[in-house]
């Protein structure tokens, strides 16, 4: 039989893995549930030889967020028409304008046509189906509810790109901005600044106190801008460093979330991702304890992160998700209040996603904000540095008339 490696989570919550022979990935997940594990990844054992060759299962085999999408509507569409899997697949590729998703989509239409299930088949290329896009695929074939599980993976992804649509196009004008006062300064400093402190070398006049700065300033630049660009990246290097330690990174997470303004927006997007992920989990008909796990994986903040396993662990007891949430200050009173709400009628999942479009919502307004801000304050910046430059020049130029002949 063919061995599989698999990522389950025990009876204490704990994520453990292994190696196990089975008939199918089906029927290992069958035997983990069995032993009172919860499957959460399931793939073929690499054999050694395959180790030195390449194969299109390779994280490297990786569809964009646009492609990705496309792929699950059209799946949806197709099989909530009526059309078999395999067809499906077959036509998807056909239809697909990039080779990349026209070869993994054929790729998975061969394992399905072996035997695979599509959950199976997916699983292979990690680099473009989740953890939660596989195991929500996963509930959809074993409940019958493909079609509908893929429609709301279409809507959490169309969404998701949304957002990142809105923060993207909101800043290209702010950057912009940014960056031709970055490079005015720059041709100022490094360029006029220099010329025309050596007019006044050759004149032997003295320049004012505040023009003198300037061309030291022009000065330290252009001769030791490596040494700033060193002084740089290795500041750079060192902070990932420390973020990467487990210490460091708590810590940087812990004070992030208390800044004014910048703490509240970090700390709504990741909810708002956490809870839209949770929601459609839960609509989707996963398991809530199950649904938390993958659900966390989509945090970034540490402090979030380790609030979710201590609830995972809470709800395991037998509590519920609103009284468990109310012992985190991360966790805003209206949130859980909406939880509960939820709870009690029993409308978890979809008021999970109405607390999403809030957050987003929120999270779109602050960013809006910030990005309004940026551009006057950049253009005061700009407008200080490039007249105090000028004005710098002027008040020499001046006293040019004091030199004598």
């Amino acid at each position: 039989m063919p061995a599989f490696v698999y990522e389950a989570l025990d009876t204490r919550g704990q994520r453990i893995g292994g190696v196990e022979s089975a008939m199918d990935e089906r029927a290992l997940a069958s035997i983990l549930i069995s032993k009172g594990l919860q499957p959460l990844k399931i793939r073929p054992q690499r054999s050694f030889s395959g180790l030195f060759s390449f194969s299109l299962s390779s994280d490297s085999q990786r569809l964009k967020h646009e492609e990705l999408l496309f792929f699950t509507k059209e799946l949806a569409d197709l099989l909530e028409s009526g059309v078999p899997i395999e067809k499906s697949l077959a036509v998807i590729a056909d239809a697909a304008e990039k080779k990349e998703t026209k070869e993994l989509v054929t790729a998975i239409k061969r394992d399905v046509q072996a035997g695979k299930t599509l959950s199976a088949a997916l699983s292979a290329y990690p680099a473009t189906f989740s953890k939660l896009y596989v195991n929500m695929v996963t509930v959809g074939e074993m409940g019958g509810v493909l079609p509908q599980v893929l429609s709301r993976l279409d809507s959490f992804l169309e969404k998701a790109r949304q957002v990142r649509r809105f923060i993207i196009t909101s800043s290209i004008y702010p950057a912009i901005l940014a960056l031709v006062g970055l490079v005015s300064v720059g041709v100022l400093i490094g360029f006029v600044v220099p010329k025309f402190g050596q007019i006044f070398e050759d004149l032997h006049q003295p320049m004012p106190i505040v023009t003198r700065y300037i061309v030291n300033i022009s000065y330290v630049l252009r001769q030791g801008w490596w040494m700033m660009l060193l002084a740089i990246a290795t500041t750079v290097v060192a902070f990932k460093a420390y973020l990467n330690t487990q210490a460091g990174r708590q810590k940087w997470d812990a004070n992030i979330i208390r800044v004014p303004f910048i703490g509240e927006s970090f700390l709504r997007s990741d909810l708002g991702r956490f809870t839209r992920t949770l929601g459609t989990l839960l609509e989707s008909g996963v398991p809530i304890l199950s649904a938390i796990s993958l659900s966390a994986e989509v945090v970034s903040n540490t402090v979030v992160r380790t609030s979710l396993q201590d609830i995972y662990k809470g709800v395991r007891q037998g509590k519920t998700l609103s009284q468990l949430m109310k012992q985190f200050s991360v966790f805003p009173s209206i949130m859980v209040h909406l939880v509960s709400i939820g709870e009690e009628t029993g409308e978890m999942g979809r008021m999970l996603l109405k607390i999403a479009d809030d957050f987003e919502e929120k999270l779109q307004h602050d960013t809006k904000v910030f990005l309004s801000l940026v551009e006057p304050i950049t253009i005061v910046l700009m407008g200080v540095v490039i007249g105090g430059v000028i004005l710098s020049m002027l008040l020499a130029i001046f006293g040019i008339n004091d030199v004598s002949f």
